[in-house]
């Protein structure tokens, strides 16, 4: 078995971003999506569950409330998949725009909501609390 150098992963990087400019992405975007890419691992697919297609089926997704930031405006959620946007289970933080509000919710609280992507920014414009 090769035993990798432990210069061999800093040069894996330089390569990337060295390819990167190549397509004209920012080293930035190359490492946002490394790391980004790295907190999917560990994850178990997502199990198909009647929840979860009745979820899909009226574009809401569950989640759990993990953090209400009322100053900021933004929720913290564990979510399953968000179908609309090709995303898998994780915990995120999303903007709460239009008609969905902060009011009332809290850790914990099992929600369902309408995710979506407004530029570079993830929000969510419906929130349904549900039965804890």
């Amino acid at each position: 078995m090769k035993i990798l150098s432990p210069t061999f992963f800093p040069r894996v990087v330089i390569v990337s971003v060295a390819l990167a400019g190549l397509l004209g992405l920012s080293a930035g975007q190359v490492m946002a999506q490394a790391g980004h890419a790295g907190h999917h691992r560990g994850h178990a697919p997502a199990a198909a569950s009647a929840g979860a297609a009745d979820a899909a089926a009226t574009g809401m997704s569950e989640g759990t409330v993990r953090r209400v930031n009322a100053g900021a405006g933004t929720l913290t959620i564990a979510h399953g998949p968000l179908a609309n946007l090709d995303m898998p289970p994780m915990t995120m933080t999303f903007r709460v725009s239009g008609e969905a509000s902060l009011e009332g919710l809290s850790n914990g609280d099992k929600i369902r909501f309408a995710a979506d992507k407004d530029g570079d920014e993830f929000i969510v414009t419906a929130i349904e609390k549900q039965g804890n």
